[in-house]
């Protein structure tokens, strides 16, 4: 029986799964960085407070999060299941994508509570400085939406996984394998697996 052809190498199950697993981490480690600088007038001088991406828009944090727990559900669930949790990256990328551009679009608005908490003034007036790392983890987050349709159209040609998906009946080996086990269980339970 002739064998298979090997997968490309840019649509093999470890180099999908990886670059989709690096994005969402990268995604997830942006949010820790500062976002918005915040100059507000209080009544006796000027404050400054860095507000971090995990505070101007805490839905990149968390959408980092499930595009990495997808990338790994990708690499060991069935061809149904991979195809949905592929999916679900491509939306937790858009989502976190969105979230980013939000911050780039109104960062005033994004670092409003925090300001509020940390000076004591709502609504307070001042300059609101973005820095680099919203436009980094809006290009992440769309690196992780692309790696999702990757997976999406590369895992059509994986093999599945052994251990989570049966392919139908089992062979003599598996079926011998199988009383094995219901012999050592006969045995535990104290009866004679010869009888």
């Amino acid at each position: 029986m002739p064998e298979a052809p090997a997968a490309p190498r840019r649509s093999r199950k470890a180099t999908v799964v990886l670059a989709t697993l690096v994005a969402a981490l990268a995604v997830f480690a942006c949010s820790a960085a500062t976002w918005v600088s915040a100059t507000v007038q209080t009544t006796l001088q000027p404050v400054t407070v860095d507000v971090a991406g995990s505070d101007a828009a805490p839905a990149v944090t968390a959408l980092g999060l499930v595009a990495a727990a997808g990338a790994l559900a990708v690499a060991i669930s069935g061809r149904v299941l991979r195809a949905v949790v592929a999916v679900v990256v491509v939306l937790a990328g858009l989502g976190a994508f969105a979230a980013s551009v939000s911050v780039l679009l109104d960062p005033a608005g994004a670092a409003t509570t925090v300001v509020g908490e940390t000076t004591g003034m709502i609504n307070a007036g001042g300059e609101f400085a973005r820095t680099a790392w919203p436009w980094v983890a809006a290009a992440a987050s769309l690196l992780v939406a692309a790696c999702g349709a990757w997976a999406l159209v590369a895992g059509r040609s994986w093999t599945a996984a052994r251990r989570y998906e049966t392919s139908g009946a089992p062979g003599p080996g598996e079926a011998r394998r199988g009383d094995e086990i219901d012999s050592w269980d006969a045995l535990t339970e104290g009866r004679d697996p010869t009888a």
